[in-house]
């Protein structure tokens, strides 16, 4: 194509008025034109760029709530900074427009209801934030209804996002975000930009007067919770700490066993189905090793090492912070086969038996005790993370709009949640019952009829029927029945080190791994008191 006619056809394009009149003729032009302007991205399913001015979605992105077209009203976007950057995840990305106010605009495959949308604010120039602007819908790309105005608007951080609830129950197949002015540039940038077919809202900060039991500590990283219970940090301790030969106290009644460790990921990727608790009463880790997995997968391989000899080298944080190296060899808890400790779906040991055996050593270093039985959450974290920053929300105190919203704003922004229940018993779904005083992984809701779910660390559930049902994986959905939401209290703790690895947007509902289930091998005494 010569350049003239590229020039000509990007003006042409650029118009609403050729939108509105020609959108079936956009879309043919955007199709035959693809080969020429596809991006690296396309090829993995991410979108493409059309001459700077519009990127594609397909139905499985986690911007948008369903496939279609983002466009913008200028293409001045730099090389590098253009419209789907809006869209690819990715926070040190941005759009730019050499304009002070400019509109961006939706056309979905499909008519949706948006319940809220999110922006975020880019790296660097908070003069170029939005300031303020207003959120509109159409049916026909004509004639447009405001849903939402924002004026003096302010990001208070780099790369903050701050979402808005809409009150919308009208379906509309095209959304446009008119931004009016921003802090005084010449240019706008944003670095993200999301619409959303729920009432998830992403800023909590009016529920934290609700919280309790913050652990931040302006003088350890670590945590409150780790400031004066923990032992000094001694050259011997981690040299004992190094040394793979080096055993920790056996505890609790158990015993130490060799088991052969064959697959450290039995699913490819480390998920929570290879977390399964047996005898040692440390739900609270089991948990936390669970959310690791689910949100940081990419960080759990990162601090364990194979060393190929049977023995393994993972990295813990001592108690002032600092990044320490554990050795561990194969010997676990448990008895003449049968292992006790954290284990996969066979029984068998996982890189969650081996990270366990870790926190056992780093208890007999720095507790002097090796039983952890009863950790709690945040300190389990911290060990692992190297931040012990963290808060609660008690039962009762949030509405179970407000509990699915907390869960759902602390995993979108890379938070590790773990629940429990107050009461035992009680029915879930019709089908499962409540375990108190244990800890559960918290998830994203697989659809709209639940809140969330909670994954017991068992892998499997009790029944009202009487025993476990472990067929799929230990996950309860919760749902707004005016029963279960008020017993349920959640502990949000900071991810450290392991932000690093996150999957940001893109983090999906869990979806437990096929597998062939075992028979429930859960201490009685555990049973008894939920740990």
């Amino acid at each position: 194509m010569k350049k003239h006619h590229v020039k000509s056809l990007r003006w042409k394009i650029n118009t609403d008025s050729f939108l509105m009149k020609s959108g079936f003729l956009f879309s043919i032009l955007l199709l035959s034109f693809c080969a020429a302007s596809c991006s690296d991205d396309d090829e993995q399913g991410k979108g493409r760029a059309f001459f700077q001015t519009y990127w594609a979605l397909d139905a499985n992105n986690s911007s948008m709530p369903c496939g279609g077209t983002l466009w913008t009203q200028y293409s001045d976007a730099p090389v590098g900074a253009e419209v789907g950057k809006l869209v690819d995840n990715d926070l040190d990305t941005k759009y730019v427009t050499y304009h002070s106010n400019v509109n961006i605009n939706w056309n979905g495959n499909s008519s949706v209801s948006v319940k809220s949308y999110s922006l975020t604010s880019a790296a660097d120039s908070p003069e170029a934030d939005p300031k303020s602007w207003t959120l509109s819908g159409s049916s026909d790309n004509q004639k447009w209804v405001v849903l939402d105005t924002q004026k003096d608007q302010t990001f208070a951080e780099r790369k903050q996002t701050k979402t808005y609830a809409v009150e919308n129950e009208e379906e509309y197949r095209y959304y446009r975000l008119s931004i009016q002015s921003n802090h005084g540039a010449s240019s706008t940038q944003l670095a993200e930009l999301s619409l959303a077919a729920s009432a998830f809202v992403g800023d909590i900060d009016d529920l934290m007067s609700k919280s309790s039991g913050s652990t931040y500590s302006p003088d350890n990283v670590m945590g409150t919770q780790h400031a004066e219970s923990d032992l000094s940090v001694t050259q011997e301790k981690l040299l004992w700490l190094k040394d793979p030969n080096k055993e920790p106290d056996t505890f609790a009644g158990l015993s130490w066993a060799g088991f052969q460790v064959s697959n450290l990921y039995p699913f490819g990727e480390p998920c929570p189905a290879d977390v399964n608790q047996h005898s040692i009463g440390d739900c609270c880790l089991c948990a936390v090793m669970g959310s690791l997995s689910y949100v940081y997968p990419g960080f759990i391989k990162n601090i364990i090492k194979n060393n190929g000899n049977q023995t393994f080298t993972v990295k813990l944080y001592d108690p002032k912070g600092q990044q320490i190296e554990v050795g561990v060899s194969n010997l676990f808890v448990g008895t003449s086969g049968s292992l006790g400790a954290s284990s996969g779906k066979s029984g068998q040991p996982t890189w969650s038996t081996v990270l366990e055996k870790a926190v056992i050593k780093w208890f007999q270093a720095f507790r002097n005790t090796s039983d952890i039985g009863g950790i709690g959450s945040e300190y389990a974290a911290a060990i692992i993370t190297g931040n012990g920053s963290s808060f609660a929300f008690a039962p009762e105190k949030l509405t179970p709009a407000e509990l699915q919203r907390a869960v759902l704003v602390s995993l979108k922004r890379g938070k590790l949640v773990v629940g429990g229940f107050t009461k035992s018993d009680v029915p879930v779904d019709g089908k499962y019952k409540t375990v108190s005083a244990h800890a559960y992984t918290v998830s994203l809701p697989v659809d709209d009829t639940m809140l969330f779910v909670m994954r017991n660390p068992w892998g499997a559930v009790p029944t009202i029927s009487g025993g476990h049902d472990g067929t799929g994986d230990g996950m309860l959905f919760i749902k707004d029945d005016n029963t279960v939401p008020p017993l349920v209290d959640l502990r949000i703790m900071e991810p450290g080190a392991a932000e690093e690895f996150g999957v940001g947007g893109n983090l999906s509902p869990y979806t437990p791994p096929s597998y062939t289930p075992m028979p429930m091998r859960i201490a009685p005494h555990l049973l008894r008191t939920g740990r």
